[in-house]
């Protein structure tokens, strides 16, 4: 019997040359005959970048901010990410693995195939091959690394050999037989894996850098280097990979509030270094809804979730080009009466996706420029630099905020500084939980602009929670689907 592989068709739309849909179903297709040309790698490519429209928006996002310290569920919220918010979720609850591993999976195929067939194109398909083959590697791991901040504890060289990491999966090998499942590698395993994947992806990823690139290019590679090397506190690397990023001002920092609404809005800056295309009947998930309007109408404010009042004292209000834009300031009728309250409103749909109002879609920006400015500074603070961590920091915020004073801060006070930066800049796009883990510090609390209208007002379950920075919910339970398939996958501490 021929394997069947189950292709990205369902999710990504595209359909291959060279299979006869007659014959099977349409979104599965004979191993045998998925590569054939130059042109299945390229429908394959297409197929990767359909995954990342849903895996960077949505649930990607809100489930790890929910969890985190920047919101308050609203008096009457809908208990949707409930388990998360109270920091109760189980196993039961999933958490975004299986459709890490579906990406993993067509990567891993491609790379296989590419071993085979790539010398027998032409020079011509061998190019368009190649360009599929480095984007497989770049996909594969980013896939990875999304895991292992979800499912891993936070890097640490003196114990990541016997910290778990997840299963590596490097083969395209489907089988009913459960007993050659892969178990769970180490934390270093995975972490090798992941630098060998982007180091394989620089040999063949050859599209020159271009802001606002929806495709993978030499400037993407880099940039994911240099996230990967600061989660594994390997700051000469971060450095390495960033610096050039940022000196190189292809990215050039934008200048106006007009400018980040623009990025924000329209999904279109000169900060982004990779943000992969969304088209109508081609989009990913809504990430705005549940804060600005969870009826989804798109006429009225009424979110489940408000930004507490310790995220709008970060800012300076007046002079700080992002405020206006991550938020905005409304009327809201809940069941304790009506108030005028602060709301999130970074996701506020990009007009040229809309289906008649607002469906509060954006394009998800995985890599841009304000996060190579925040890894050099993080980075040469980090390893005893304090001199150019404090340069960094002070040319970032002089161009977010209007009439900056470049500040002396030293010490912990430049630590605190660098943090807090980098918890306004990327407020609510999926990073603070992991950015708590990796700080290895705690959660304290979720101050409410006003707390008659926030759910259990002093609970410990919302306002008042407060988790140490080993608490096991730190990272996640490996979902209770894969753990009953797989019986060599060892669960994660304390579910």
């Amino acid at each position: 019997m021929k394997k069947i592989l189950y292709t990205l068709i369902a999710i990504g739309g595209f359909l291959f040359a060279s299979c006869d849909m007659d014959k099977y179903p349409y979104d599965k297709i004979p191993t045998g005959e998925a590569l054939q040309t130059a042109s299945d790698f390229n429908n394959f490519r297409n197929g990767f970048y359909a995954y990342l429209r849903g895996q960077f928006t949505g649930d990607y996002v809100l489930q790890p901010e929910i969890q985190a310290d920047g919101l308050n569920a609203v008096i009457d919220y809908s208990n949707t990410y409930g388990s998360w918010y109270r920091w109760q979720f189980t196993a039961e609850d999933g958490g975004q693995w299986a459709t890490f591993y579906s990406l993993i999976s067509n990567c891993n195929f491609l790379i296989e195939g590419a071993e085979n067939l790539i010398p027998t194109f032409s020079a011509e398909d061998q190019a368009i091959a190649k360009r599929a083959l480095g984007d497989a590697y770049f996909m594969r791991a980013l896939a990875y690394n999304e895991l292992t901040l979800r499912f891993c504890k936070a890097y640490n060289a003196s114990t990541a050999s016997s910290d778990l990491g997840v299963a590596l999966v490097t083969k395209y090998e489907p089988s009913s037989n459960s007993s050659t499942y892969p178990s769970r590698s180490s934390l270093a395993e995975t972490y090798a894996l992941i630098k060998g994947d982007l180091d394989s992806a620089a040999k063949y990823v050859t599209a020159p850098g271009e802001q606002n690139s929806g495709y993978v290019t030499v400037d993407a590679v880099t940039a994911l280097k240099a996230r990967v090397a600061l989660q594994m506190k390997d700051y000469t690397t971060a450095i390495a990979m960033a610096k050039p990023l940022v000196d190189g001002d292809a990215y050039p920092l934008v200048t106006s509030a007009q400018a980040i609404y623009r990025m924000w809005t329209n999904d279109e800056s000169t900060e982004t270094i990779f943000q992969p295309i969304f088209k109508t009947g081609q989009l990913g998930s809504a990430t705005g809804t549940y804060l600005i309007d969870k009826s989804a109408s798109g006429t009225k404010i009424q979110p489940d979730f408000l930004p507490t009042q310790d995220v709008i004292d970060l800012y300076d209000q007046e002079n700080d080009l992002r405020f206006w834009v991550y938020f905005d300031e409304a009327e809201m009728t809940f069941s304790t009466g009506t108030v005028t309250l602060y709301y999130c409103t970074k996701y506020p749909g990009n007009p040229a996706l809309y289906t008649g109002s607002t469906n509060f879609i954006n394009m998800p920006k995985i890599l841009r420029i304000a996060e190579m400015y925040m890894i050099l500074a993080e980075a040469y603070n980090e390893s005893g630099d304090a001199t150019n961590a404090l340069a960094y920091l002070n040319a970032f915020k002089a161009k977010r905020i209007a009439g900056y004073t470049a500040q002396s801060y030293a010490g912990a006070a430049l630590t605190n500084e660098i943090r807090k930066e980098r918890q306004r800049e990327f407020y609510m796009e999926g990073n603070r939980l992991w950015d708590l883990k990796r700080y290895g510090v705690g959660l304290a609390g979720r101050t409410p602009q006003d707390g008659t209208f926030v759910y259990l007002n002093n609970g410990a379950t919302s306002t008042a929670i407060s988790k140490e920075a080993g608490d096991f919910r730190f990272v996640w339970p490996i979902p209770t689907h894969e753990t009953n398939a797989n019986p060599q996958i060892q669960q994660n501490s304390g579910y």
